[in-house]
C-alpha cells in the first residue's frame, strides 16, 4: 500500500536527559540502503550566496560517512519535492529537497520549518522528499541557534527521517523534534540508523541483527478457511515481538517462542534459535476475495525491526464461518481436470451454490482450494 508519511520539525529548544539509547523507528527502509538525491534544490530564501544543495549533501554525508550499509548517490536532475503532491509539478521518481510556501498543498503547521514527505510500499520507501519553510530566514552554520534557522542541521534531522529514524524525544539528539545545539547526528542518533542498515558482528563473522521467516502464507499458496499463520524470527537481541501486518494495516502481534529445532541448528549462532517460531490461527474468510500483502515484523530489544512479506490470494465463501456443517454439500461428482486439480462443479455452502476447484500443492503437502467461483 502506498502510503504518505508527514514528520514536521519545529521551533524549540532541545532538554537535555540521561544517557541511554532510545532512538525510535519509523519502520520503512531503502531496499539495500541504497539512497539517491536529487539536490538541485529549486525555491529561493534569499541565499546570500550559500549553496542549498551542496549544505544538503554535507547533512547527508554526516549519516552516509557513519553508517554501514547505508549507500548515498547524488544528481541535479531538476527534482522538485513537490511532484506528485501539487499539479503544477507532475510527478518526476526523484528524492528530492527545497523551499516552498506551503507543505506540498499543505499549510504548514505553527512554528514548523520542515517537513520529509515519504510514500512506502509495505516496508520499503519507495520515495521521500524534504520541504523547508521559505518563510522564514535561513543560513549555514555551526554552534549555538541564532536569528536565523541554520539549515544544515535542520537538514541532517530532515534526512534522519528520510532513511526511516523518528522523533527521539527522550535523549538529547539530533532527531528532537525540536532545533538546537545539537548540528551533527548524536550516538543515539547513529544507533538507530546502525540498527535499520548495518550488520552486527556476531557468532565468528557479519550476521544480520535479525533474522527472519514468513513461511506461512506462501505466495504459491492460496488463503481460505481457518489456517495457520506462522514462521520464525531470531536475533542477536532478545526477540520482543512479532507485528502482523495486512494490507499496510497493522492486525494483531502474533504468539512468538514456539520449538523450532531445525532453526536452532541451522542458526546456532544466535540464542535461543530453537525457540524462534511465532504461529497463530487465522480465518481467511474476514478477508475480500481477491489479492492481499501480508507483512510481518519482528522487533528487538535495541529497537532494531526486520521485516518479511508476501502476496497471496483468498478464495472464500460470501459467510466467513459456516458454523452449521449441515450447510454445505457436495450437489455434483467431481472432475479430475487434470492430474493434480479436481474440480467440484456444484457445492452448495449456507444457500449458495459454488464451483470449488482443488489443486495439491506440493510444498504444504495438501490439497489447496485454487477457486471457490
Amino acid at each position: 500500500m502506498l502510503k504518505r508519511c508527514l514528520l514536521p520539525l519545529t521551533i524549540g529548544c532541545l532538554a537535555l536527559s540521561t544517557p541511554s539509547f532510545a532512538f525510535k523507528l519509523i519502520g520503512p527502509k531503502w531496499e539495500d540502503g541504497n539512497v539517491s538525491f536529487d539536490t538541485s534544490f529549486p525555491g529561493n530564501n534569499n541565499p546570500n550566496g550559500f549553496n542549498w544543495g551542496t549544505a544538503m549533501r554535507e547533512a547527508a554525508n554526516k549519516w552516509g560517512n557513519q553508517v554501514d550499509g547505508l549507500n548515498l548517490s547524488y544528481s541535479t536532475n531538476g527534482g522538485h519535492p513537490c511532484a506528485g503532491y501539487v499539479a503544477a509539478f507532475p510527478e518526476d521518481n526523484q528524492n528530492a529537497s527545497g523551499f516552498y510556501t506551503d507543505s506540498c498543498g499543505e499549510a504548514f503547521g505553527t512554528d514548523v520549518i520542515a517537513v520529509t514527505l515519504s510514500r512506502s510500499i509495505g516496508s520499503r520507501y519507495s520515495e521521500s522528499d524534504i520541504v523547508f519553510n521559505s518563510n522564514e530566514s535561513w543560513s549555514v552554520y555551526d554552534g549555538g541557534t541564532r536569528s536565523t534557522l541554520d539549515f544544515r542541521r535542520v537538514a541532517v534531522h530532515e534526512f534522519g527521517h528520510l532513511i526511516g529514524l523518528d522523533h527521539e524525544e527522550t535523549n538529547a539528539a539530533i532527531m528532537a523534534p525540536f532545533i538546537g545545539s545539537i548540528f551533527d547526528p548524536t550516538s543515539d542518533d547513529l544507533t538507530g540508523a546502525r540498527t535499520i542498515y548495518s550488520q552486527a558482528t556476531g557468532g565468528g563473522g557479519n550476521t544480520p541483527a535479525i533474522r527472519a521467516s514468513l513461511e506461512e502464507p506462501s505466495a504459491s499458496q492460496a488463503a481460505n478457511g481457518v489456517t495457520n499463520i506462522r514462521g520464525w524470527a531470531v536475533g542477536l537481541n532478545t526477540i520482543q515481538r512479532i507485528a502482523l501486518y495486512i494490507d499496510g494495516s497493522y492486525v494483531s502481534d502474533i504468539p512468538y517462542g514456539g520449538e523450532r529445532a531445525d532453526v536452532g541448528q541451522t542458526f546456532s549462532n544466535y540464542p535461543n534459535a530453537s525457540k524462534s517460531g511465532f504461529s497463530m490461527i487465522y480465518n481467511w474468510g474476514n478477508l475480500s476475495t481477491g489479492q492481499h500483502t501480508m507483512e510481518i515484523r519482528a522487533f528487538d530489544s535495541s529497537g532494531g525491526v526486520e521485516s518479511q512479506s508476501t502476496n497471496f490470494t483468498v478464495h472464500a465463501f460470501d459467510n466467513a464461518f459456516i458454523s452449521d456443517p449441515n450447510r454445505v454439500e457436495i450437489l455434483s461428482s467431481a472432475t479430475v481436470t487434470d492430474p493434480r486439480t479436481i474440480t467440484l462443479d456444484q457445492v452448495r455452502a449456507d444457500g449458495k451454490t459454488y464451483k470449488v476447484v482443488l489443486r495439491w500443492n506440493t510444498a504444504t503437502q495438501k490439497w489447496d482450494v485454487a477457486e471457490i467461483n
